[in-house]
């Protein structure tokens, strides 16, 4: 099939022109969507201390895990949770998972459920002891649930043992 451009009417540009921006803008309006919504970004920072010490933190040691909606919506933060695997398959397997709830109080962290709006942050503290007293080789993840996603945004833990250095 042959088109012959110099048949058509200015009227036929501009028609082809308008289906042509109709498309693009379709198509853009289809990333939006897809793009729009809460994005949660976890993080996790071990070996932290309160201060001053005092009921209840005392001299213990905490794992802070910060959620920040990266988003455009807000969503609800419904659970802070954990688990420790022996080897790599509990990455991707979960009966090869020890799953466990982490305690959300007004002393150590915010409470849950916690509407998280964009840009703000949510922060809850996890006892390090806790998480050492897993068996030896174990990989331990930290993470929330949030109302948007199905399943649990984790990040992995890198516990190492820091020594009391004496400053004198």
């Amino acid at each position: 099939m042959v088109v012959d451009f110099s048949t058509l009417t200015p009227s036929d540009y501009a028609a082809w022109w308008g289906a042509i921006i109709a498309s693009l803008a379709l198509v853009w309006n289809i990333i939006v969507a897809i793009r729009a919504g809460a994005k949660i970004e976890v993080s996790v920072a071990p070996n932290l201390r309160m201060y001053p010490e005092g009921p209840p933190t005392y001299d213990k040691e905490y794992v802070a895990i910060k959620a920040v909606n990266l988003g455009n919506g807000p969503t609800t933060i419904t659970h802070c949770l954990g688990y420790y695997t022996k080897g790599s398959l509990g990455i991707f397997i979960k009966r090869f998972r020890q799953p466990f709830m982490i305690n959300t109080n007004a002393q150590t962290g915010n409470i849950v459920p916690h509407v998280l709006n964009p840009g703000e942050e949510w922060g809850n503290l996890a006892e390090q002891k806790f998480l050492l007293d897993r068996p030896k080789g174990s990989r331990v993840y930290l993470g929330v649930i949030h109302n948007q996603k199905r399943k649990p945004i984790y990040k992995r833990v890198k516990i190492e043992t820091i020594h009391d250095f004496d400053y004198t």
